[in-house]
């Protein structure tokens, strides 16, 4: 099934009316308000999605839409204005202006798939966890996760989440 404006629209239009269904129904309401945390460990998962289900399981090696088999080598040249701080995410926006290509030298803790909707795999991060409601995440780093210099990636670093929208 291809996912559509009009599936969207209408699943937000039954999301909207549940309640009342639900008490028509006779079917007992979920009280959202004074739920109790859960006190076991949360579900860690290697993808995240608004949107239902992943398409890729959890070991896979590369997105359906990648050609293993593509030529490698050759240039690419990239027309970009601004100073010679073009790709330094931490004078963005104080000095110079980012390079198009900024999010490509850079390797992220989740990465999106490009052929669904919604929906990030693990870069840099192994794992992530969050409550129901999406209000925070919990990021776990890969064990091999280095620096260009060989440092180990660390909670305590000071993560850009998207370094196109700071």
């Amino acid at each position: 099934m291809a996912f559509s404006r009009r599936n969207l629209l209408q699943g937000g239009a039954l999301a909207a009316i549940a309640p009342a269904l639900g008490a028509a129904t006779g079917l007992p309401a979920i009280d959202t308000a004074h739920a109790q945390p859960a006190a076991s460990e949360p579900a860690w998962r290697h993808a995240l999605s608004l949107f239902g289900d992943v398409k890729y399981p959890a070991d896979f090696k590369r997105f359906d839409y990648v050609n293993p088999e593509a030529p490698k080598g050759g240039a690419a040249r990239m027309i970009s204005t601004g100073t010679y701080d073009n790709f330094n995410l931490v004078v963005a926006g104080v000095k110079g202006s980012l390079g198009g290509a900024v999010a490509l030298i850079y390797e992220s803790l989740m990465t999106p798939s490009l052929d669904e909707v919604s929906t990030e795999y693990g870069e840099l991060a192994e794992a992530v966890s969050h409550p129901a409601d999406f209000s925070s995440v919990i990021y776990r780093l890969r064990e091999h996760a280095r620096w260009h210099d060989g440092k180990p990636v660390t909670p305590d670093e000071p993560f850009v989440l998207d370094p196109l929208l700071n």
